[in-house]
């Protein structure tokens, strides 16, 4: 027992008592001894009232709980779905030629994916492939058949008919190794006109936004576009198709809107 516990008990047992004192002086009609021991009872009650007490301690507020994490929608989980779409499609392409790159054929893609369309991809650095069809089941791409090969062109040179003179026929040149020849310079004309011709409509929109948002130049992030020694292809091919002053940059392609 405590030391505010045994103080109570005694201020109980002292008003126990002046209680059976006062109904005694009560009783003998000792008025002036029953005042005093009306007196000691107030006292003793107004202890034993105060020791009673507890002391109230302030309740500390519970933290709060975070919100509740919503569910996702129907667009985040088909937004999680096309971008496991294209990582497949890069693994793919990866462990078949492993410089290949892609874009999309339809910048709406996912339109056709959704809607259960042929999706085609342009490929290049593919082995001589330029174009592929994506299978896709239940949001998994399967496989990529890819179309026939664009065969090469190569110049074909007249040979002379032998001098029956065999001073006057010259000795064949000596065969150029594989190793000092010079590479061949990848033609990203065809590239750059399908991916224009494809974005050609997504770009008029964005340059509209543009002129009423009062810009004077758009840009055609790194992302959005094919590798990037295609970007001089593109802009040629941008510029034919009226979208004057394009031009490249660090981060992608700069389209000068004409106000």
């Amino acid at each position: 027992m405590n030391d505010k516990k045994r103080q109570r008990h005694i201020a109980y047992e002292v008003l126990v008592i002046l209680g059976q004192l006062a109904l005694l002086t009560y009783i003998t009609r000792l008025w002036p001894i029953l005042l005093l021991v009306i007196l000691g009872i107030f006292v003793a009650a107004l202890r034993l009232l105060f020791l009673s007490s507890q002391k109230v301690e302030p309740v500390r507020p519970l933290p709060s709980l975070p919100p509740p994490r919503q569910p996702p929608t129907e667009r985040d989980l088909q937004s999680a779905a096309y971008t496991i779409i294209q990582c497949r499609i890069t693994q793919i392409l990866s462990a078949k030629f492993p410089e290949a790159r892609w874009i999309w054929e339809n910048p709406r893609a996912m339109e056709d994916i959704l809607a259960g369309n042929p999706t085609y991809v342009l490929l290049n650095r593919a082995g001589g492939y330029r174009r592929g069809r994506v299978v896709i089941q239940q949001f998994q791409v399967v496989d990529i058949v890819f179309d026939e090969k664009q065969p090469t062109p190569t110049p074909s040179t007249p040979v002379p008919a032998p001098d029956p003179d065999p001073a006057r026929n010259p000795a064949p040149p000596a065969p150029v190794p594989e190793d000092d020849e010079e590479p061949m310079p990848e033609n990203f004309g065809p590239l750059a006109f399908n991916w224009v011709e494809s974005h050609v409509i997504d770009l008029n929109e964005q340059c509209n936004e543009a002129v009423a948002e009062g810009l004077s130049e758009y840009l055609i992030p790194a992302q959005e576009l094919p590798v990037t020694e295609s970007w001089d292809a593109i802009c040629e091919a941008l510029i034919h198709s009226d979208f004057r002053g394009a031009h490249c940059c660090d981060d992608g392609i700069i389209i000068e809107i004409e106000q």
